[in-house]
């Protein structure tokens, strides 16, 4: 890893095994493996470095709901590649039933089943 670089993000998500479905089939597409399952969670690792982890969400806080234009983050977003990345991307979003937020040139913007904001970006 690079000084500077992001090492981790933790990110606590509603429902996991729906979760699981979405990010099983994006992470591969950016090159992370999955390096860590448990029964409440699962880590996902770059060739950087840099790894994410969905954790399952305490039964207390299953009711509060995600707001991105609340307090916290607000989006998590990835280098894409090309344009042609980008297009298949929007295309499988498209057959998938994934509401895309916004596609504007360069950037396309979609939500996961938690209503997280996800942002992939051309070169």
């Amino acid at each position: 890893m690079q000084f500077g670089q992001v090492h981790h993000i933790e990110y606590y998500v509603k429902d996991l095994q729906k979760s699981n479905e979405f990010w099983n089939w994006f992470m591969p597409l950016l090159e992370y493996k999955k390096v860590s399952e448990w029964d409440d969670g699962v880590s996902w690792e770059h060739p950087n470095g840099t790894y994410l982890c969905f954790v399952q969400v305490l039964e207390t806080y299953l009711s509060v709901e995600n707001n991105r234009q609340a307090q916290g983050l607000n989006h998590i977003a990835f280098n894409g590649g090309d344009l042609s990345f980008l297009n298949q991307l929007e295309n499988s979003l498209n057959s998938k039933g994934i509401q895309i937020l916004k596609r504007d040139g360069k950037y396309l913007c979609f939500e996961d089943p938690n209503q997280f904001a996800v942002e992939v970006y051309a070169n």
